[in-house]
């Protein structure tokens, strides 16, 4: 995995290659207050078209068009790129016809489709072409999750023991890339995310289980920070709060938080424990 790169180091223009979600609006807003020109080559499909009113350069890209990202990023004489925002794995079932030949044959070459196998991949390509593809937080170092409790109270002694148990599930489905977030009741898991996202296997879990939900979220023991980045915002925590979630436990450091202040705002209101954890303790 390639060392992280020192924001001071950054250079102008930047791109984000942008993918749904808030994420690449809070990347490309803090790249401007840098003063760095910004160059968005957004999916089809997934990106915001809104993005365009806060960058300097702006266009869509179909997903699996390779060559073409290698060729916009030259036009644009970008040197340094940041991924943010969602483009899932369901592509990979979907859009496949439509993928370029460049595309097609670096699928024919990797030993298996992981989100990590996969995206390294293009980040090598990339990198063959001359452009450094970032760790996803580099502008965003202040976002990152801190350990310990966030909100107004921690989690009760029931919440800690679901915590154990999904930390231990969770960190295993992450390492296996079958998804990053596990729901756990009364030590039992109730719902693992794969292909249909974490808000989708939240709501499983509370038609199954109904209120009283651990969340836990945490990434893979050698995550790739340059893709794939656990991100949670207000409308995250929207969801826990329609869900019946009782407590989030995420992964220190690794996750990225979108308008903290408000976030715990918001998880306060609605008594849901907000922590952040390196590791819980052993049972």
């Amino acid at each position: 995995m390639p060392s992280p790169v020192d924001p001071s180091t950054l250079t102008s223009p930047i791109a984000i290659i942008a993918g749904a979600g808030q994420f690449p609006f809070f990347v490309a807003r803090e790249a401007k207050r840098q003063g760095l020109r910004v160059v968005v080559l957004g999916m089809q499909g997934w990106v915001d078209p809104a993005l365009a009113a806060q960058v300097d350069a702006y266009e869509e890209l179909a997903v699996g068009q390779l060559r073409q990202l290698v060729e916009r990023l030259k036009a644009h004489n970008v040197r340094q790129a940041i991924m943010a925002g969602k483009v899932t794995k369901e592509v990979l079932v979907g859009s496949r016809p439509s993928f370029d030949p460049d595309m097609l044959g670096l699928l024919s070459r990797v030993k298996d489709f992981s989100v990590a196998t996969l995206l390294a991949a293009v980040a090598q390509r990339l990198a063959e072409q001359g452009i450094i593809l970032l760790d996803s937080s580099t502008l965003l170092k202040g976002n990152l999750c801190p350990e310990g409790v966030l909100t107004s109270r921690g989690p009760t002694k029931v919440e800690e023991e679901d915590i154990r148990v999904g930390w231990r599930a969770a960190r295993a489905m992450a390492t296996l890339d079958i998804g990053q977030t596990v729901v756990v009741k009364e030590r039992v898991v109730i719902a693992v995310e794969a292909l249909e996202g974490t808000d989708a296997a939240i709501h499983r879990a509370h038609t199954l289980a109904g209120n009283g939900l651990v969340v836990v979220k945490v990434a893979a023991l050698q995550h790739d920070r340059r893709f794939d980045l656990p991100i949670v915002g207000t409308q995250t925590m929207a969801t826990l709060q329609t869900e019946g979630v009782s407590c989030l436990a995420l992964e220190a450091q690794t996750t990225v938080l979108l308008e903290r202040e408000a976030l715990i705002a918001q998880a306060n209101g609605a008594k849901i424990c907000l922590i952040g954890m390196t590791a819980p303790a052993a049972a």
